[in-house]
């Protein structure tokens, strides 16, 4: 059980919905493993008031907020500054908020290439929202040759012939939207909070794929880089893994 005192910094989720996330109980038992004062609340955010939403949170006290679907392009406009990650991605799923300035970031990128062998490799992304964009970004800095594809393009969905990474930075969680082959590094941002693995981290592994991450693997590595962007302290892996086994 979470209490919240009047001395307690809380951190929020800006989406819309919110509801499915598993960021809060992983951040909470984050803050719990190092004794810290600190609670992270899921809170539904309405695209329309997205920015009133911010400045309420600076105006409250928030040290920080992540930023999730729909609002990870959106929110940019809003920042007073961004790291070089998130300029050159176009995305941002972290803010820090510091005397009235709001910072942002994106994490969800080097969450893929810290857990992949991208170096020399062509990657395919699905998708084209902020997640898409920012996984493009760090594929690209880490020495992948990038194709990304949507829906709204032509010739969807796209054949894997000739990749050696699919990344899914879609919302499909249960349809296969394209095949993964032996051999290829497979990687999944979405994940199903019931537990079980999406339709893409099932069939690369029956595939035999190289490497396969699902986007629980992908969720304790950008927590984590969120987190010692808010504290300035490590993160403790560990405990935030356990929580979303336990989840």
């Amino acid at each position: 059980m979470i209490e919240i005192r009047g001395t307690t910094t809380l951190v929020g989720l800006l989406g819309w919905p919110t509801s499915h996330s598993l960021s809060p109980p992983m951040q909470n038992a984050g803050f719990a493993a190092l004794g810290l004062d600190w609670a992270y609340v899921p809170l539904a955010t309405p695209p329309e008031l997205l920015r009133e939403a911010v400045r309420g949170l600076i105006a409250m006290g928030f040290a920080g907020a992540n930023v999730t679907i729909p609002h990870k392009q959106a929110v940019i406009e809003l920042c007073d500054e961004l790291d070089d990650v998130a300029r050159a991605a176009g995305s941002v799923n972290t803010l820090r908020f510091d005397a009235g300035c709001v910072l942002g970031s994106s994490t969800d990128g080097d969450a893929v290439t810290s857990q992949i062998d991208a170096a020399g490799r062509r990657a395919l992304v699905l998708g084209a929202g902020g997640a898409a964009l920012a996984v493009v970004e760090a594929l690209e800095r880490a020495g992948a040759e990038v194709t990304i594809s949507s829906r709204r393009a032509p010739g969807w969905p796209p054949s894997p012939s000739g990749y050696d990474v699919l990344v899914n930075a879609t919302p499909v969680k249960e349809a296969l939207i394209v095949a993964p082959h032996e051999g290829m590094q497979g990687v999944d941002l979405t994940y199903l909070p019931d537990g079980r693995e999406t339709a893409l981290v099932t069939a690369a592994r029956s595939a035999g794929c190289e490497v396969v991450v699902d986007g629980r693997d992908v969720l304790v590595f950008q927590g984590a880089a969120s987190f010692e962007r808010w504290t300035d302290l490590p993160a403790p892996l560990v405990a935030m893994r356990d929580a979303l086994r336990n989840t």
